[in-house]
């Protein structure tokens, strides 16, 4: 049944009503006539809007049938023929029962976006797409990630307090003192105690860098030092006395 033939008799029934309504008018109560009145214009609104059903769509006062998911109008339906359907093709789709007479757009997965195909277009559904690895997707359409970020990178001195998800960029935080982080760490690490392993400090550590330690300077270089000048001189004075007393 098109669309104009329901309009038809329901506005057959709803003239009826009107022309009942009316002899109302001898009513001392004024009041109730400009009520049923305006009832009957409204059931006369809802039922315009409610000729077709859920399963169609209106088109020149025509109820047609719509199209399945993954198919378009080709052509719409008569009085004759029912609607004439065409499977979307290309990177088109169409995801849900429709009047459209063409299909919609796939998705691009672009990665200059950053982001990559999760799962490819067909003709009954749009592609979706993620972020690439090591991005967090920054704007979203649906399930579909159409823009993502590249995760921060912690600085020196910080620590990772949580790793970047495809939803979400990396958290850092800074290291407490006597503590340090190179900007990879999941932890801050403790300066070494140069005194607890015997040796001396160099350099104190910072938020950035360990402190840097050396051993104790020995004594045995400086006593070398002192012994080796000393046996020359020993020597070449007991070499110049023994010249001296062969000669006499």
């Amino acid at each position: 049944m098109t669309g104009s033939t329901v309009f038809d008799k329901e506005m057959s029934l709803s003239t009826q009503m009107m022309f009942s309504t009316l002899q109302y008018k001898k009513s001392p109560t004024s009041g109730m006539h400009l009520y049923a009145i305006y009832s009957v214009i409204l059931n006369l609104s809802a039922m315009c809007c409610t000729a077709c059903n859920t399963a169609e769509y209106e088109i020149h006062g025509e109820c047609c049938p719509m199209c399945a998911p993954g198919q378009h109008v080709l052509k719409h339906c008569n009085s004759q023929f029912g609607t004439q359907c065409k499977v979307c093709t290309g990177s088109t789709y169409t995801d849900v029962p429709n009047g459209l007479t063409a299909c919609l757009p796939c998705a691009v997965c672009d990665e200059g976006n950053g982001v990559r195909v999760k799962h490819n277009c067909s003709s009954t559904s749009d592609a979706l797409c993620e972020p690439l690895t090591g991005y967090y997707c920054t704007e979203t359409q649906g399930e579909s990630c159409r823009k993502a970020r590249e995760c921060s990178t912690c600085l020196p001195g910080q620590y990772i307090y949580q790793n970047g998800t495809a939803l979400m960029d990396t958290v850092c935080k800074d290291c407490p003192e006597e503590t340090y982080s190179d900007g990879s760490f999941m932890h801050c690490k403790p300066h070494t105690k140069c005194e607890s392993l015997g040796q001396i400090t160099i350099t104190q550590g910072t938020q950035q860098s360990d402190a840097v330690c050396s051993h104790q300077p020995s004594n045995r270089g400086l006593i070398i030092g002192i012994l080796v000048p000393s046996l020359l001189v020993v020597v070449i004075l007991s070499a110049l006395l023994w010249k001296k007393k062969k000669k006499n």
